[in-house]
Parts: C-alpha cells; sequence; structure tokens
C-alpha cells in the first residue's frame, strides 16, 4: 500500500533538489548505523558524497541525471519564459512498513514517474530509507521540456498519480488502500486512523 501526495513548489529548483537526494536518506543503513550517523549531527551531514559512493544510492532522474537535474530544470523554465513562478512540484510516495524494500520501492517509483511525467517532463525520484518505512520523493519540473506547457497537478492529475500507484502496487503484489478519500495524507496519519489513534486533522 502506498500513499501518495504532490504539491507545487515556488522559488529555488535547488533546495528541493538537494533535499531530496539527500545521501543521507537515500543510502540504505541498518538502525545502528542510523542512529550513530544522526548522533554525530550536522557535521558531517553532508559528507554526502563520501557516503554516497561507499553504498547503495537510489536516486534516478528521467530526463536528466541527478548531477545535471538543476541546470536542466532551470534551462527549461528560462526556455519557455516560466521562470519565477511555481518551479517544480515536489510530491511522494510512501509504502508500508516492512512492505517493500529500499529496491523495490525505488523501482517502482522510477514507474510512476515514468509512466505519468517521462514523456515530457524532467524527473528526479529518490527513495529515502532513513525512517520506518520507504517512501519515494519525486521533483517534478513545473514545465514540460518538450512544448512549454506547465503541469497543471489538479484534481485529475492526483486522481492520475494515485491510480497509478495502486496500479503498481497490485502488480507487485503489495497492498492497496480500499477506499481512498479525497486529499492527501501520510502513512503515518493514514495507519494512526487505522488504529483509531489521534491525528492532527483529527485532533
Amino acid at each position: 500500500m502506498a500513499v501518495t501526495s504532490i504539491w507545487s513548489i515556488k522559488g529555488r529548483v535547488n533546495e528541493v533538489i538537494r533535499y531530496a537526494r539527500n545521501p543521507e536518506k537515500t543510502v540504505e543503513k541498518n538502525r545502528d548505523q542510523l542512529a550513530e550517523l544522526h548522533a554525530i549531527g550536522d557535521v558531517i551531514e553532508y559528507a554526502a558524497d563520501d557516503i554516497k559512493t561507499e553504498q547503495r544510492a537510489f536516486v534516478t532522474g528521467i530526463n536528466c541525471t541527478e548531477q545535471t537535474a538543476v541546470k536542466k530544470f532551470n534551462r527549461t523554465l528560462n526556455m519557455y519564459g516560466n521562470k519565477g513562478t511555481r518551479v517544480c512540484y515536489h510530491g511522494y510516495q510512501s509504502f508500508a512498513e516492512n512492505e517493500v524494500d529500499a529496491a523495490t520501492a525505488h523501482e517502482i517509483g522510477v514507474k510512476l514517474a515514468e509512466n505519468l511525467w517521462g514523456s515530457r517532463f524532467q524527473v528526479l525520484v529518490a527513495t529515502h530509507c532513513n525512517t520506518g518505512h520507504y517512501h519515494n520523493h519525486f521533483v517534478l519540473c513545473a514545465t514540460s521540456f518538450v512544448d512549454g506547457k506547465k503541469f497543471d497537478n489538479n484534481h485529475e492529475d492526483y486522481r492520475l498519480m494515485r491510480e497509478e500507484s495502486d496500479r503498481l502496487c497490485k502488480e507487485y503484489g503489495l497492498s492497496v488502500i480500499k477506499n481512498p478519500k479525497e486529499g492527501s495524507k501520510n502513512y503515518a496519519e493514514w495507519k494512526a486512523e487505522q488504529n483509531g489513534e489521534p491525528t492532527l486533522r483529527g485532533a
């Protein structure tokens, strides 16, 4: 089962991409390694390149690479005169705890991004491994490199995202939410509701 959401970002592309591809979050570590890394804190936070080259990273670019994403997003925005408004979208796909491993979560996320946006947009897909459940982050350029049209992110776009995510989950033998409600919520909120626990929205 995966829950999804996507929202617009105004301002600068590089901050969102830096967050999504953060090597501390996109390499698979066991809980002891994570605790040790967090205990050291910000001092080695972005010894990221060293960490990334020593361990598996789950970051994939579609119509760009991890290294060229910021440059390509900005080039597309500038080419079509769309700089300064919505520059990109940030979305996620969050899986139930213990239902997938990092490689499978990433594979599903890449397929989702390719199927939804790959023919027209530049997208960075990053799978975060630093929490109790794997989740994909999507950074989608707000403007198509093919025709300069903006991504709308209307109700239909979100419905397609949710349906394609559910289809892929079924294809991989994962559970899906039976009766999804309109709007989006993260996995922790959904799980709390299922267990009858209070949530921020429900309080």
